[in-house]
């Protein structure tokens, strides 16, 4: 089957041969109702890829809104979080404004001012940059002004735990090297501080130290923490050991037996540092123990603290 088109004035005409030698046929159209149909049918496609075209697009803006709610929802959420965990930040801060107080008496320190904890936060009111509903306002100047707040009070607490702990120390450093134990266990004062007899010399003469009498081999501890100065042979007082205690306390520890430590050697409070004996110038087996503050010999009788009432 054949179609050919022909044009008239007022009409489009069809004509299409038949197969074989049935002849041709013709079909007159009406040229505006053909226009008008054409235009009509293109007006219609154009018409529904346009809908389509929408209605992807709505779609499209649906299905992202659905995705930003959901993400709205999650940050008021993680927002109320957040807010609660700094205001209970700010309930431990206020607690360990109390606590620190506490220990910076026990450390003999005067207080902290409510004034200094504040650490100089004021200014004016907030400037809303409002959020929403759920966390509105939260991170306006108020919310900065409050983090701000809690980063310089945790540097402040920091600094002032280091102020803490550097006297701590330096008390402890004291308390650990002032002799303060008796220089062994068990014996007797056989001599004490001060003017007696010389039992070589029978003369009145000052005695410089204390005299523990005991069996030959007892332990003898060091009275504090130290570096020995001395650990040798010396003259009438025989085997010595010396210790220096730093922060101005000397001890000596004489007529041993035997010396268990070397000089420039560190030691610990109650470090056993050598046995008591009958070397040098003695009339029996005992220990001679001295304390020497700042160049001037002390009664050691009055830094020995009972043993039911030291506290290491």
């Amino acid at each position: 089957m054949t179609f050919i088109f022909g044009i008239m004035d007022k009409y489009f005409t069809l004509l299409y041969l038949r197969g074989g030698n049935a002849g041709v046929k013709s079909i007159r159209v009406n040229r505006i109702l053909a226009f008008s149909t054409i235009v009509f049918v293109l007006f219609v496609i154009g018409f529904l890829v346009i809908s389509s075209l929408k209605y992807a697009g709505a779609l499209r803006n649906k299905s992202e809104m659905v995705v930003l709610q959901r993400e709205n929802v999650k940050l008021h959420t993680q927002l109320n979080e957040f807010r609660s965990r700094v205001e209970n930040l700010e309930k431990k801060m206020d607690n360990n404004f109390e606590l620190q107080n506490r220990v910076r008496m026990l450390a003999g320190m005067d207080p902290l001012s409510i004034d200094v904890w504040q650490v100089g936060v004021g200014g004016p009111g907030p400037r809303g940059v409002v959020l929403g509903e759920a966390g509105s306002g939260y991170l306006s100047e108020t919310g900065e002004n409050k983090l701000d707040k809690l980063f310089r009070q945790s540097r402040l607490e920091l600094e002032n735990y280091k102020e803490i702990m550097a006297i701590l120390q330096k008390e402890k450093t004291i308390r650990d090297c002032t002799p303060t134990i008796r220089p062994l266990k068990g014996g007797f004062v056989s001599s004490g501080f001060g003017s007696r007899m010389d039992p070589f010399s029978g003369r009145l003469a000052v005695h410089e130290g204390v005299d523990f009498c005991a069996r030959n081999g007892t332990p003898v501890m060091a009275t504090a923490d130290g570096i020995v100065a001395m650990a040798k042979e010396n003259g009438g007082f025989g085997l010595v050991v010396e210790v220096n205690h730093r922060i101005g306390f000397e001890t000596k520890y004489a007529h041993l037996s035997k010396m268990l430590v070397k000089r420039g050697q560190r030691i610990k409070r109650g470090e056993v540092i050598g046995l008591v004996g009958n070397t040098g110038r003695s009339t029996g087996s005992h220990l001679h123990y001295e304390i020497i503050f700042r160049g001037i010999h002390r009664n050691p009788l009055h830094y020995i603290i009972p043993e039911d009432s030291y506290f290491d």
